[in-house]
């Protein structure tokens, strides 16, 4: 895997890592947080509707026990001759409309003696037993076995009240409220639909059959039966979590509350369920999941397009330099990587040009140490096999020279044995300093004095030429660790060179620079000829000379001295024109250069 995918990868995972747990917990803690609080909605609306079916239902049997103690009731021991009672429940019906769907008396022999309904006098009723005895202030009244049907178009509770006999002990008859029980199907189906979504309403009478639902459930005809019994809870009022079925296919909340009776009376044992579907509960959730998922991608997107500019801000340098590298294995003329980037790959991209130079100078001392080699053997043969006869023809030379009947031709050609023989002496005394030069004696000295001094030296051949020596001496003395014998060569050779090069009238520039707080740097420049650029490369080989007369080991003798004080000696052209040597010297030999 390249870099390009490992940053991209990791990028994208990083950001995986710090979101999805986030996302996570914070779809859970909403989750837990929303369905928290639906269940106490739920628990506090079937509280709330508990308490309204108990408060209805209580007025309903006080009003039926109150009616039944009316003096005007005892009208129906004489068969309501006047009309009266018929009148009077007729009264109470138009004063409570929708409350009763009828009212009447019913006597000891089962027959309607007053109604509300004229349609039901004189009609024979027939009791369906009684269901529920209900406690009343001062008294009792009983609710008749309910008799539902689908599709629940009528749906009576028969409310039953003895009548006392105000003369005499024992009843007289019965006094019925018929009380349609779909006034709390409507109420039902009105608290069903209260908020978003729908809930189911369910009323369980004490023996967990269903006697009042809404809607969604009557429509599936489970009244007066007990499939809900097993969802009542042991306390008093709580939420609980079940299946749905055969309400929903996924699972609900279910609120649950019990009656208390209304202010400790008319309590039937009944409760109440309040259930919503969790699909519908947690539609807000899915919302925001959905919400989350789709911020996720967006980010994921953009953080996916940040982390390709990344990295290829990062890769494509890295992919250039390794490109670079790739063609300069295939040729080393390629110059110094140049590769934009961040800073760190800009830093490796010049620690790349920096080794490729230090490459190159390495190559090149390796070159000029087989070369100084090749001379060193060289200069150990030649110093073998011919000092010893030169040592010879030189001594022969100087006794002929002290012969008497010696002709002055004879004298001239001793003399001239003489001086040859020295200077191949010479000659063989540079090739040994070449290939072993002695190890220098470093003491601090004053450079400046150094310099004066070899051009003090060079001052007469240097007026025979009619040369201007400019001699930039700095305000400050430079003490520098050196050989100061080998120094004075290494500025002999150089402003000689320049000496025996440059024209008559020309002129030689010394100059020094302390900028560097490491090194001085030493530039000698002339306006001779120069340097051509096909000589540059060979300059500093040994026997490697464009003046003739010249065996070609000064400049390699003199960058070998400029080496041993760790400094450089490097050759370019000057500004004046011709050529410029360049010499770079550290302070001390601790801080050495190469």
């Amino acid at each position: 895997m390249n870099i390009h995918r490992i940053l991209l990868t990791s990028f994208l995972v990083l950001l995986l890592l710090a979101t999805v747990p986030i996302v996570a917990l914070s779809f859970y803690a909403s989750k837990v947080a929303l369905e928290v609080e639906i269940g106490r909605s739920l628990k506090n609306d079937a509280a709330m509707l508990m308490d309204q079916i108990d408060m209805l239902v209580f007025e309903r049997l006080q009003n039926v026990h109150s009616w039944s103690h009316l003096d005007i009731i005892q009208e129906g021991r004489i068969g309501d001759v006047d009309k009266r009672l018929a009148q009077f429940l007729a009264e109470l019906e138009y004063g409570y409309p929708g409350a009763y769907r009828s009212l009447f008396y019913l006597n000891r022999d089962n027959r309607i003696v007053a109604a509300g309904d004229p349609a039901l006098t004189r009609s024979s009723f027939l009791p369906q037993g009684d269901w529920l005895p209900v406690q009343v202030p001062n008294g009792e009244v009983f609710l008749q076995t309910l008799q539902l049907q689908a599709p629940y178009e009528q749906a009576d509770l028969l409310i039953r009240a003895p009548v006392p006999d105000n003369y005499a002990t024992g009843d007289i008859g019965q006094l019925f409220g018929v009380f349609d029980l779909r006034q709390i199907f409507r109420l039902f189906d009105q608290a069903s639909h209260a908020d978003a979504g729908e809930r189911f309403v369910i009323l369980m009478d004490a023996d967990g059959r269903t006697i009042a639902a809404s809607d969604a459930v009557r429509s599936q005809k489970l009244l007066l039966t007990d499939t809900f019994a097993s969802w009542r809870l042991q306390e008093q009022n709580g939420t609980t979590v079940h299946t749905g079925q055969p309400l929903t296919d996924s699972s609900v909340l279910v609120g649950y509350a019990v009656s208390k009776g209304y202010q400790g009376y008319a309590n039937m044992g009944w409760s109440l369920l309040v259930i919503k579907s969790t699909q519908q509960a947690f539609q807000p959730i899915w919302a925001l999941w959905w919400l989350f998922f789709s911020a996720f991608i967006i980010t994921g997107l953009v953080a996916g397009g940040v982390a390709q500019w990344v990295a290829g801000r990062i890769a494509k340098p890295l992919l250039d330099l390794t490109a670079w590298v790739q063609c300069f294995q295939k040729s080393s003329d390629y110059a110094g990587p140049k590769v934009s980037g961040a800073q760190e790959v800009r830093e490796l991209s010049a620690a790349f040009g920096q080794l490729i130079d230090d490459l190159a100078r390495s190559r090149e001392q390796v070159i000029h140490a087989a070369k100084l080699a090749v001379v060193g053997e060289m200069a150990a043969i030649m110093a073998h096999e011919v000092r010893t006869p030169l040592g010879i023809l030189q001594t022969t030379a100087q006794m002929l020279q002290w012969e008497t009947a010696l002709s002055s031709e004879g004298r001239e050609m001793t003399q001239m044995v003489i001086e040859e023989s020295a200077r191949l002496n010479r000659l063989i005394s540079t090739l040994l300093d070449c290939a072993s030069p002695r190890q220098p004696n470093m003491q601090p000295k004053n450079l400046p004095k150094i310099i004066q001094r070899v051009i003090e030296l060079l001052a007469t051949q240097a007026h025979k030429k009619a040369l201007q020596i400019d001699w930039l001496l700095p305000e400050n003395k430079e003490i520098i660790e050196c050989d100061e014998e080998l120094l004075v060569q290494v500025f002999l050779n150089l402003i000689l060179n320049a000496i025996q090069i440059i024209p008559v009238g020309g002129r030689i520039r010394v100059r020094t620079d302390y900028s560097d707080i490491e090194a001085i740097k030493i530039t000698i420049e002339d306006n001779g000829p120069g340097i051509p650029p096909e000589n540059c490369a060979r300059l500093f080989d040994p026997f490697f000379t464009t003046r003739e007369g010249g065996i070609g080991l000064g400049l390699t003798v003199t960058r070998q001295i400029v080496a041993i004080h760790g400094g450089r000696l490097v050759a370019d052209n000057s500004e004046l024109g011709g050529a410029c040597f360049t010499l770079f010297l550290p302070f001390s030999q601790g801080g050495k250069l190469c």
